[in-house]
């Protein structure tokens, strides 16, 4: 029989959602927080986690980082009522080894789906995370979410002029570190790594039109 830990810390959801796994035919145990996992995973172990995003003695992250450091193996699934805080999490997750999310207001079939697909190692997205990442994606290959401020559009001009940045710190009364450092987060902005990449980013997405000088 498949094992689960639901850790949660509000009793109802943990109750609730402890019955409807067990009806489901999984083996269930939870708790209201992550702070005993340590010394409970010594004792046994689970197929899979679902864990509460937001708790108060330890947030769902950093228990899942408490698992995945003793289990690196460990299926886990960010069991959450709040929807618009997973988009911004989302990637962090991944990195961390998160096997999916579930949202606490999904049916029962979506979330025991979402635990067969852990199983699997399979990810199964709620429909508006999958909707929401595309529009992510869609903006950053369009360049919509590119946001320069003034400073950094009067530096690119420089670097589409073929000024040095010692050139630049001069014309705009700064030190050349300021520009070099403002340099790195334009190309953080823009997803490139010289400036060369800069300069073609830039004109591929129009985002500045540098006037050609008179001869």
């Amino acid at each position: 029989m498949t094992s689960v830990l639901v850790i949660d810390d509000h009793a109802v959801v943990a109750s609730g959602t402890r019955a409807v796994l067990q009806n489901a035919g999984f083996e269930v145990e939870s708790q209201p927080s992550a702070k005993n996992i340590a010394a409970l995973l010594k004792e046994r172990r689970f197929d899979l986690f679902l864990i509460d995003l937001n708790m108060p003695d330890m947030d769902g992250m950093a228990a899942s980082d408490l698992i995945l450091d003793l289990d690196p193996d460990a299926k886990i699934i960010i069991y959450t009522g709040y929807e618009t805080e997973i988009e911004p999490l989302f990637a962090s997750m991944i990195e961390r080894g998160i096997a999916g999310v579930v949202s606490k207001s999904a049916s029962i079939d979506s979330l025991i789906a979402a635990l067969n697909a852990a199983l699997r190692d399979e990810v199964l997205l709620p429909i508006w995370l999958f909707q929401r990442l595309h529009v992510r994606d869609t903006e950053r290959k369009s360049g919509t979410n590119v946001h320069l401020n003034q400073t950094e559009r009067e530096i690119l001009t420089g670097v589409m002029r073929g000024e040095t940045n010692r050139d630049i710190a001069r014309k705009l009364l700064i030190g050349q570190r300021t520009v070099e450092k403002h340099l790195t987060g334009i190309f953080q902005k823009l997803g490139v790594h010289s400036r060369i990449e800069a300069v073609e980013r830039v004109n591929e997405l129009g985002l500045i039109r540098v006037p050609k000088r008179n001869a």
